[in-house]
């Protein structure tokens, strides 16, 4: 793979799941990645134009990915590339899916989804991961039951069931909480249904759908409506538009006769992840950045709207409008913030961005006072929560009290490591938060990142941050070599769901080492000849594919898909597929810092000179017995004798390849996982190499 190994062991000498900041400066420019909100849309909508939508500028993020997956299983022709492709079925020309459709962490692409089918006379099954799972599903449940729709869910949460009828009736339904995405879902739902279905609105949310109907051809009425007019829809008290005049009423008639038309959609900037770099250069020292093409959306702009009355030298550049959104350039600077009051109607507008704008509290001289944050308790983490708990861990005060946030400014201390509860806002908060605070800031897990902003880590450092692995372990790479001690080389191999990936990574934070799945090189490549269309058994298509994946392909989420898994066991038994890993591996194995690396033939084929060789194993049974555990808390129904024939049939395949079949190395410890935690083999492996450096350092000392 020429040119690209030094390119991809960069990359993956940083691949592990805790991050850390440290102060910086920022300069220069950038742009946000492609706005998630419009983004859902873009591909949902697009499906109901008649002719085909190039879309440019997708945030191809995992929520947007599992989107796309989830339409292509309901009979959308989506082709991804630089600029996508969708090939719109009509008003009523979805499919049944033949499969069960995994949201992952997306609660934006279920409920839309859920109104999308939720016309058509047959049954869709939705389910997601843990997280997504606890969020709640009953706020668009009600409505589009009252429409006619039968909905089997667990308690109102995921995994869900949709039976749609084809005689529903429009509905006129007014908003008990402010929320685009149940506006949205009834909305969508009322595309496919006959007469006219109303959204009323008592406080204004995101009008993304809207504007994109609009843009691509259908009719959307908006009107406001006295307060005499309001709906006894729903439930909830009255509260004025903040547009004045009483409640909004956002009407569409169903089976409307377009035109069939190709179309151009630019997806711009998200401002809730250009909110994060704002936010860095407002509180770093001698910052001044630009970030280009951000939605600035009257209805998203509440941050920047807060920001400016904080103090902020903020401002909005070349502002015009690009398909049905206003976008702008932002230039934002240094700034001494003073704390200010948040009111509560102004949260659907900044929903997403409290976090951040909690960061931004902290720095700011006197209290900030934020209020109408009920929501956040039900985003992918209790954010209300998450927020307490983490500021306080740097020593800032704040406290909630009902659904008002209250953050006291000052001194920031940080030094702290964040649980992010899977959240990937959280993260990214904290992340900028150690960026200006005394001491750096650690997050615990920063996986999650890559569901709304893939590239957060690049973008931020190309501006002057400093965001980085933390250097875990006893000593630095340049103590290592200056103490005579050589950097440890730890192989790590075994079959499935035997847990030698936890082992591994376990082992590479402990000691400080670079850590390289090189399960993920095989998944790469079984990954480029899915998404092709092309067979994974094709041995001259899934060598060309080993020859050309690159730094993106590794870090695209689409790799974890069980089906990507199932398509890497094939490949990896072609000797030409191997041979083109080959030469990465090991140039990754001869990292300064020392490295792990763990797969099926690292210590045999891969690393045969590693100080340390690793075979985790454990009987079928029991790996069958662990891999349907997780993917049943991951929402995925699968009956147990699939999970258990999938595993013996990888192991055959892997055990008769021609070459490198699995097997341990001769002088490997080898390690039965059946009747063992995670902890237990941890510590197992851990004192062997603990127990050798002593000796190796006793010795050269």
């Amino acid at each position: 793979m020429p040119g690209t190994v030094e390119r991809m062991t960069a990359m993956l000498h940083r691949k592990t799941s805790s991050m850390r900041s440290a102060a910086a400066s920022l300069r220069g420019e950038a742009a946000a990645p492609g706005d998630k909100s419009v983004s859902h849309r873009a591909l949902m909508l697009s499906s109901q134009a008649p002719g085909v939508t190039r879309i440019s500028g997708l945030l191809e993020g995992e929520d947007v990915l599992n989107t796309a997956k989830a339409l292509r299983s309901l009979g959308v022709t989506i082709r991804q590339g630089e600029v996508w492709e969708t090939e719109g079925v009509g008003i009523g020309g979805l499919a049944e899916s033949a499969e069960v459709l995994d949201m992952g962490n997306s609660g934006t692409s279920t409920r839309l989804l859920m109104g999308l089918v939720a016309p058509y006379p047959f049954t869709t099954f939705f389910t997601g991961d843990a997280s997504l799972s606890k969020r709640p599903m009953k706020r668009v449940i009600e409505p589009l039951e009252r429409m006619g729709a039968k909905i089997t869910a667990r308690r109102g949460h995921l995994p869900l069931a949709v039976t749609g009828a084809a005689d529903m009736l429009p509905a006129r339904y007014r908003l008990p909480v402010p929320s685009a995405q149940v506006k949205s879902a009834i909305l969508l739902a009322g595309l496919n249904i006959a007469g006219k279905t109303t959204v009323i609105e008592p406080q204004a949310t995101r009008d993304h759908t809207e504007n994109m109907l609009r843009f691509l051809g259908f009719k959307v009425e908006v009107s406001t409506l006295s307060h005499r007019e309001g709906d006894g829809g729903g439930r909830g008290e009255r509260r004025p538009h903040p547009e004045g005049g009483g409640d909004v009423a956002i009407s569409i008639h169903g089976h409307q006769r377009i035109t069939p038309a190709n179309h151009e959609i630019y997806v711009p900037g998200d401002p809730s992840s250009a909110a994060f770099p704002v936010v860095a250069a407002l509180l770093c020292r001698d910052s001044r950045i630009l970030i280009r093409n951000v939605c600035v959306n009257p209805l998203r702009a509440g941050l920047f709207t807060t920001l400016k009355e904080m103090g902020a030298k903020l401002e909005c550049k070349n502002e015009r409008m690009v398909g049905g959104e206003k976008v702008a350039d932002i230039t934002a600077e240094t700034s001494a913030l003073k704390g200010v009051v948040v009111p509560a109607e102004r949260a659907p507008s900044m929903i997403d961005e409290y976090p951040i704008l909690a960061v931004a509290a902290a720095f700011a001289r006197g209290e900030t006072a934020m209020h109408g944050l009920s929501e956040l308790r039900v985003k992918e983490s209790d954010r209300l929560a998450a927020i307490v708990e983490s500021l306080a861990a740097c020593g800032v005060s704040a406290r909630a009290e009902g659904d008002s946030l209250y953050v006291k400014g000052g001194d920031v201390k940080g030094g702290a490591t964040i649980a992010t509860h899977f959240d990937h806002r959280i993260a990214m908060s904290f992340l900028v938060l150690g960026m200006a605070s005394n001491d750096p800031v650690t997050v615990d897990d920063a996986t999650a990142i890559a569901t709304s902003f893939p590239n957060f880590v690049q973008l931020m450092n190309g501006l002057g941050a400093k965001i980085e692995m933390p250097d875990v372990g006893c000593q630095a790479p340049d103590r290592k070599a200056s103490s005579g001690i050589h950097p440890l080389v730890i192989a790590v191999d075994g079959p499935a769901a035997s847990g030698k990936g936890t082992l591994a990574r376990r082992l590479a934070e402990h000691f400080g080492l670079d850590y390289l799945d090189t399960g993920s090189l095989y998944r790469a490549v079984g990954m480029k000849l899915v998404y092709a269309g092309k067979d994974p058994r094709d041995r001259a298509a899934a060598t060309e594919a080993a020859q050309t994946i690159d730094a993106d392909d590794l870090s695209n989420p689409r790799l974890r898909q069980e089906h990507i898994g199932q398509a890497a066991s094939v490949v990896s038994a072609f000797p030409e597929v191997r041979e083109a890993l080959l030469e990465f591996q090991r140039n990754f194995a001869r990292s300064a810092n020392g490295a792990v690396l763990d797969g099926r033939d690292i210590g045999t084929v891969v690393c045969p000179e590693a100080n340390f060789k690793f075979f985790v194993t454990a009987t079928l049974y029991a790996r069958a017995r662990r891999r349907h555990k997780e993917l049943s808390g991951q929402g995925i129904e699968v009956v147990f004798e699939s999970v258990l024939d999938d595993l013996r049939e990888r192991d055959e395949r892997d055990g008769k390849r021609a070459i490198a079949p699995m097997k341990p190395a001769g002088d490997a410890l080898v390690i039965d996982t059946t009747v063992l935690d995670a902890g237990e083999v941890f510590e197992r492996a851990c004192g062997v190499v603990e127990k050798s450096r002593e000796a190796e350092k006793q010795h050269a000392c």
